[in-house]
């Protein structure tokens, strides 16, 4: 029984081995088909990668064949444009000198033409002063020059007049102010602070007097200063000032001005 069950075990195991024999075989055949078709496609691969590799030698010579036609082309095109160029830039540069003397003369013209009208408007100009110059007057304008001449002397007149009372009362101002002084005092002194004198001294209590006095009227009267006192002036004949007798008590009448009334000239 064992070595029938170890038979069995064997068949079994004999048929599992050629069923995976089968299996590998079948595996085999189908693999070799595989490497074969791959073979075939790689050697396609070749076949192209050499064609492809002919075909990309002959377009690179192709390439350089045309680079270089192109460059001499380009060359050949440049040459002819230089030449264009140059042609072109030596019609315009004869073109232009050209145009340039024919400016230059016809500027010449015009300046020559502007002298010749700049002289004859100086002519016409220096003819015209001299026209202007030698007018004859016009009759508002000598009016006005006779109103001027007559405002003018009237004007002197009234300066003259203005010296003469000016000078009038300067002598009446020196007239009364001697008579004030003889009636007075021959010189009078004048009250006056000093700022420069010495401050007292702390211990000096002894009243200093910085001050001067004009002297008393009153008692100038009292000591019998008047109309016959003998340093007196003698009053200035026919002055209606000296004609009254001088009293202290009342000012000095005022001056009489002229009668005449002063007119001043308003010029427009």
């Amino acid at each position: 029984m064992e070595l029938e069950r170890s038979m069995d075990i064997s068949r079994r195991q004999s048929k599992e081995h050629m069923c995976r024999i089968t299996d590998l075989q079948e595996e085999l055949r189908h693999r070799e088909h595989h490497i074969s078709d791959l073979d075939k496609e790689v050697q396609h691969l070749h076949e192209n990668i050499s064609a492809l590799t002919k075909e990309l030698e002959f377009k690179g010579k192709e390439i350089l064949r045309i680079r270089s036609e192109s460059n001499q082309q380009m060359r050949l095109h440049e040459q002819d444009l230089n030449k264009r160029l140059e042609k072109e830039l030596d019609v315009m540069t004869a073109d232009h000198l050209r145009e340039k003397n024919i400016m230059r003369a016809d500027f010449n013209k015009t300046n020559e033409l502007l002298k010749e009208i700049n002289a004859a408007l100086q002519v016409s100009l220096e003819e015209m002063e001299e026209k202007y110059l030698m007018r004859e007057s016009k009759p508002e304008d000598i009016q006005m020059i006779t109103e001027l001449k007559a405002m003018l002397t009237e004007r002197d007149q009234v300066i003259k007049k203005l010296i003469e009372d000016n000078k009038f009362y300067q002598l009446e101002l020196v007239n009364r102010e001697t008579n004030f002084n003889k009636v007075f005092n021959s010189s009078p002194t004048v009250g006056v602070i000093n700022p420069l004198t010495k401050q007292k001294k702390k211990n000096d209590k002894s009243p200093t007097n910085r001050f001067v006095s004009v002297p008393n009227l009153s008692a100038l009267e009292s000591g019998g200063v008047g109309n016959g006192h003998p340093n007196r002036l003698d009053p200035i004949p026919n002055s209606p000032v000296h004609d009254i007798e001088f009293n202290s008590s009342k000012p000095l009448p005022q001056p009489v001005p002229p009668k005449e009334p002063k007119t001043f000239l308003r010029y427009q």
